[in-house]
């Protein structure tokens, strides 16, 4: 089952930030100190280092010597549902979050390490034993809104709202925290998991928090320590040859025979591009690390590669807080410097697109996602798809547009997965009822399937077959 809670409000999807983190975790005996630093400006990623070492023994004057690394971050944001921590002996690394973002083991709900490798990892139901169908499945109990009073409280200090009870206070402050390694985590049921650090045991789950409140009640959690620096928003096509100055995006014109077209110039969109997609890493050596490099047919894909391992690059934009910094973006595209060569290149390409929506069309499964037929299809796959949280909050939605709008996850979803973007048998099927051809006709169609899917949460079942009769097939 897709999991897609997290696709009502816009931090529950993967974030971009210009303040990136860097936190440093102490042991519970202080003897080990986790240093996490990410490179790139998403989070939560993998894209960063963390550095294990001792608080008290040092390499050299003021350098603690490093007892091991790990080729990954671990992000955490203060006040947000992210939590990381370190075990006495410092072999031993915990690292949970909320919410899932990717579907491989690393990116899991829970992930735990021994001496630097990946041992286990879990989904939040399976580590707080709960049933995502038919309850609340969240790992961390979060009151915040609703206890802070927002008019009085500052970046650094929070007031709560009157009448607000010791347990609520001590719950937004400890909903988990690290006791001589076990961890405790309150739930969004609020309900206590206790796991063992240091065997990678779950202990306990589903205890009442109320009833373990009188023993825990005196804890102050030890909080990681976070720090930002800004990043710096460079693009991979702007980044610049050290000796000559010249740009990336210029090198590969001289390379290819092709003209740059930058994503702020007027023709961008007119003309078909040949693209190339580079992500990796520069170091404050000006040596790039390339991560993904991929280039239509028309470069010469040796050269580039070649010329990207081997070229020293500028790096005085990279921040002093850190010695390497992901680039992920190349913005602009390649065609022709010959007008009417670019417009009989764009006119294939404009062809190639016809077919290939035509095709969509009567796919009954598009990368691999099964696209429903109809509207009551839609009210099925909704019904496998989303969890028992992601029906409730529909099912007591007052307005359907924040799901339903650009900015709606859910609506985002179904617009991309079940190609109402691009093409599918489902856009025809709406298109074919005079629904979806009006701008921003796309939106319609996904808002009418999340309005209709709510009706059907509500208990009216027919609700679709009624709509289908009201709105048959245009001839």
């Amino acid at each position: 089952m897709i999991l897609i809670s997290f696709l009502f409000s816009i931090f529950k999807s993967q974030s971009s930030t210009e303040s990136v983190p860097i936190s440093y975790t102490n042991s519970p005996n202080s003897k080990f100190n986790l240093k996490s630093i990410s490179y790139d400006e998403t989070f939560p990623t993998l894209r960063g280092e963390s550095i294990i070492t001792y608080n008290h023994e040092y390499e050299s004057l003021g350098v603690r010597k490093t007892y091991y690394k790990i080729n990954r971050s671990f992000d955490l944001y203060n006040d947000y549902p992210f939590f990381l921590a370190i075990s006495n002996d410092g072999r031993k690394i915990v690292y949970i979050k909320n919410r899932t973002y990717f579907k491989d083991e690393e990116h899991k709900n829970v992930t735990y390490y021994l001496d630097g490798n990946l041992v286990q990892s879990y989904d939040t139901d399976e580590f707080i034993n709960c049933n995502k169908d038919k309850e609340k499945c969240e790992m961390f109990y979060e009151n915040t809104n609703s206890i802070l009073d927002y008019r009085k409280s500052t970046s650094t200090v929070k007031v709560y709202k009157d009448n607000i009870s010791d347990k609520e206070r001590f719950l937004n402050r400890n909903f988990v925290f690290n006791k001589n390694d076990t961890i405790y985590i309150v739930d969004s049921r609020k309900m206590v998991t206790l796991f063992d650090l240091n065997t990678n045991r779950i202990l306990k789950t589903k205890i009442d928090f109320d009833s373990l409140y009188p023993k825990v009640k005196n804890i102050e959690s030890i909080k990681s320590q976070i720090s930002y620096y800004k990043y710096p928003y460079k693009y991979i096509n702007d980044i610049q040859n050290n000796v000559s100055n010249e740009k990336l995006s210029e090198t590969i014109s001289k390379f290819s025979g092709l003209k740059f077209i930058s994503i702020d110039d007027a023709t961008y969109p007119k003309y078909k591009l040949n693209e190339v997609q580079i992500t990796g890493y520069l170091n404050r050596n000006g040596k790039f690390e390339i991560e993904i490099f991929k280039a239509d047919e028309a470069f010469n894909y040796k050269k580039i590669k070649d010329y990207l391992e081997t070229t020293i690059f500028m790096t005085d934009f990279i921040p002093k807080e850190v010695d390497r910094i992901y680039l992920g973006h190349f913005f602009g595209g390649y065609r022709s410097f010959d007008d009417k060569i670019a417009e009989i290149e764009t006119i294939k390409e404009k062809n190639r697109q016809k077919e290939e929506f035509k095709k969509r069309l009567t796919l009954e499964k598009i990368n691999d996602i099964y696209i429903p037929k109809n509207l009551y299809e839609c009210m099925r796959e909704l019904d496998k798809t989303l969890n028992f949280e992601s029906k409730k909050k529909l099912k007591e939605a007052e307005n359907s547009f924040e799901y339903s709008s650009h900015l709606g996850g859910l609506g985002m979803w179904i617009r991309n997965n079940w190609g109402i973007n691009g093409g599918s048998r489902l856009l025809k099927y709406f298109n074919d009822r005079g629904v979806g051809k009006e701008i921003y006709g796309n939106e319609t169609i996904s808002g009418l399937i999340i309005e209709e899917y709510i009706k059907w949460l509500k208990g009216d079942k027919d609700s679709w077959e009624k709509w289908e009769n009201i709105h048959p097939i245009k001839k």
